[in-house]
């Protein structure tokens, strides 16, 4: 009996945990990953690995404290998609899984594209990519569709980090206009 109870309890606690950081998406937040070290540390024994990998991201935001429990796994990656420079589409935390991407605007799908834009941070490019690729950007408009109809979200809920508050991100270069006409 006491083992039934404490698998009841285990149960009923993951369920409520759960069912706190589960949503319905209402809009996109678009981001830059503007940080590109060159190697992100993974602890004391580890010699690090480039941010190409997923992986290594998911280990930053570890580290950052971006830490939820869902249904039974721990996300760490803020945002729900990473798209890298070849077009290649990582997902990141699952989509009903409330973000870490964007403060007060958390129940957005958060998708940032690896690369700093902003020509204030970033002005001779030699930080990170200095502008979108046109494979992100084809990845980008596909995969925004893709969750615009998926969860019948609104053009004017497809907002750019910087729309929401004050940040550069996605960067004076990120081209929010042409990606609005593309995903009409």
């Amino acid at each position: 009996m006491a083992i039934g109870g404490f698998l009841l309890a285990t149960v009923v606690i993951v369920w409520a945990i759960s069912a706190s950081n589960t949503i319905t998406p209402q809009g996109i937040v678009i981001h830059h990953s503007s940080v590109m070290p060159t190697v992100i540390p993974l602890g004391p024994h580890a010699s690090g690995r480039t941010p190409a990998d997923p992986e290594a991201w998911d280990e930053f935001h570890r580290i950052r404290g971006f830490n939820v429990f869902y249904w039974g796994h721990f996300y760490h990656l803020g945002y729900h998609y990473m798209i890298f420079p070849d077009g290649t589409v990582k997902s990141g935390r699952p989509e009903h899984c409330v973000g870490a991407h964007a403060k007060g605007f958390n129940t957005y799908l958060g998708i940032v594209l690896i690369g700093d834009f902003s020509s204030k941070s970033n002005p001779t490019g030699d930080k990170a990519l200095a502008k979108p690729t046109v494979e992100q950007m084809h990845a980008l408009v596909s995969l925004t569709r893709q969750l615009r109809d998926r969860y019948n979200i609104p053009i004017t809920r497809v907002v750019r980090h910087s729309d929401i508050a004050y940040t550069l991100c996605p960067g004076n270069r990120f081209p929010y206009e042409e990606l609005l006409k593309q995903i009409q």
